[in-house]
């Protein structure tokens, strides 16, 4: 039996960790990406967005939430790779940013301010990928060896365009610290990453890990200590998963021996053709078989 939820799940970590009552972790989670930042106050806001309009297409983000000072936060976990994430984070910006320029538009049509300001408050979109994203200045844009920063800036001088808008990635990937040597971890950064890669191996919290945040995040994520209707969720989420996996390897299983029989097929219809007289290369071109492959069966 599982002692704590498979938070790398994107759907479990939205069911533990984005609900009522954790706003504080999600804080302090938040405060470990962005070490600048003291977000006093979290307040979750609805996570479903229609685009342009209320015809189109609806996003749905693990969490947004919005800050005592009005600062927003888009936060997402990611656990396998997906082709162009970076460009669906920037996407996923354009909400937020819409968001409030409704909000002082509402303001100039009641008349409670004048003009309309496009002044933005800043918005942070931060992401826990379990992957390495490739960069070409590792050396020198990866903070603690986990975390990127973006910004919209020049190219030429780093000169910021703005200062609203700014994406972070805690990747998960780049840790080094094995499962089952939590002492390892050299900072707060690295324990964290440990506590959301390996959580659903893990019997118990480290013992290492003695900040408020750990006891906040393994309490969320312990399976028996939630209520029933949160426990009914993660476990509808965890045995899905679970034969999303069976599935892929059954998948892979017969894809093998589908591969098998079909390149037994082409050796003996290459055999065949050689013997026959026919060269090399009209037998690669008879059977999509290498140059490299179809000389090894003359010998």
């Amino acid at each position: 039996m599982i002692k704590y939820a498979n938070i790398l799940n994107d759907d479990a970590f939205k069911v533990v960790i984005f609900t009522p009552g954790n706003e504080e972790l999600l804080a302090r989670m938040l405060e470990v990406i962005l070490p600048d930042k003291r977000i006093s106050k979290l307040e979750f806001r609805p996570t479903e967005q229609h685009g342009l309009a209320l015809s189109d297409k609806i996003s749905n983000f693990d969490a947004v939430c919005t800050s005592e000072s009005g600062e927003m936060f888009i936060v997402e976990m990611q656990g396998l790779p997906q082709d162009s994430y970076a460009d669906r984070m920037l996407c996923y910006a354009s909400f937020p940013i819409r968001m409030q320029l409704a909000e002082k538009l509402n303001a100039v049509r009641s008349g409670e301010i004048k003009p309309m300001d496009y002044g933005l408050l800043p918005i942070y979109v931060v992401s826990f990928v379990n992957f390495k994203i490739e960069h070409e200045y590792e050396d020198k844009l990866l903070t603690d060896g986990l975390i990127s920063e973006f910004s919209v800036c020049s190219p030429k001088t780093g000169e910021l365009m703005t200062d609203s808008l700014h994406f972070y990635y805690l990747e998960l990937g780049r840790l080094t610290v094995p499962f089952g040597s939590p002492e390892k971890c050299k900072s707060i950064v690295e324990q964290l990453a440990y506590s959301l890669k390996y959580m659903k191996k893990l019997r118990e919290r480290p013992e290492a890990f003695s900040d408020k945040l750990f006891k906040m995040l393994f309490d969320a994520s312990e399976f028996a200590a939630m209520g029933i209707d949160k426990q009914l969720k993660v476990t509808a989420i965890m045995r899905t998963e679970l034969d999303r996996i069976a599935e892929n390897n059954y998948a892979r299983k017969e894809g093998h021996k589908q591969g098998f029989a079909e390149g037994m097929e082409k050796a003996k219809e290459a055999i065949a053709l050689l013997r026959s007289g026919h060269s090399v290369q009209d037998v690669c071109q008879a059977t999509g078989l290498s140059e490299a492959d179809v000389q090894a069966f003359q010998a």
